[in-house]
């Protein structure tokens, strides 16, 4: 990918943030910051409050609480696809793709909404059978005809064609293989090279703390633990934030 200037500021930024579902609260207060060049892992059980954090972060669940920036600006107003073109990447769970549509159809509808030339279409494209080679032979397939690990693969280029300066992806290991999940997460890590920030909603701890450089833990919609991971001794701390009750429970 296209490198960017790495800094020591984060690329987003989330303060204090309060979500849900109408009026039913998941996510009671969450902060978290993901550098450029770094993955940041945002770990919990089910129903922690992963994914509606990542979906508030989206502009797809209401914010009823907090802040959330990118490169410095507030984007809790704008609407999910204004953000997009603000420089953030969602790739949601279960591989969003149009499934009839060819592979390569896929990737370039992920690029479109930079209204550039087919040209630099075609350069992102082949930026994408870089980081995905698996893909390039594949291009004219129907997309529902890959594996599920290609699938990924496919719903991630689709949001690398737009270039983001942010990279969330939501469960990306769920229902993949073991080796196919180490192949996902391979390519995760090779991102970080280019500058990305990158924050990974995960339910496998391995997977993700094997590419993170950062760990936030959430329990019952609050951050239970949050630090680098080369602070980490072992992963028991993060078993007990996932199988102990180490938050209070919020007050209805």
């Amino acid at each position: 990918m296209t490198e960017q200037p790495v800094s020591s500021e984060p690329l987003l930024s989330v303060r204090n943030l309060v979500t849900g579902y109408g009026d039913l609260r998941v996510v009671w207060d969450v902060s978290f910051d993901v550098l450029p060049g770094q993955v940041t892992a945002l770990l919990g059980r089910n129903g922690a409050g992963k994914s509606t954090t990542l979906r508030a972060i989206a502009g797809l669940n209401k914010l009823h609480g907090g802040t959330v920036r990118l490169a410095g600006e507030d984007i809790a107003g704008l609407a999910s696809h204004k953000r997009i073109k603000a420089g953030l990447g969602v790739v949601q769970e279960n591989k969003r793709i149009f499934k009839r549509r060819t592979v390569e159809a896929n990737l370039m509808l992920g690029g479109y909404s930079l209204h550039v030339g087919r040209r630099k279409l075609k350069d992102s494209l082949d930026e994408i059978y870089e980081l995905f080679p698996a893909l390039r032979g594949r291009a004219s397939t129907q997309a529902g005809q890959l594996s599920g690990g290609q699938q990924q693969m496919v719903a991630i280029g689709q949001a690398l064609m737009g270039h983001p300066k942010v990279l969330m992806l939501d469960e990306p290991s769920a229902g993949l293989a073991p080796a196919i999940v180490l192949e996902v997460m391979e390519s995760v890590d090779k991102l970080k090279s280019s500058g990305l920030a990158v924050l990974l909603v995960e339910q496998a701890v391995e997977a993700a703390v094997s590419v993170a450089d950062h760990v936030t833990v959430l329990d019952i919609g609050r951050v239970v633990m949050d630090g680098p991971v080369s602070e980490l001794d072992d992963l028991d701390i993060i078993k007990d934030a996932y199988f102990g009750r180490t938050a209070p429970r919020p007050a209805s």
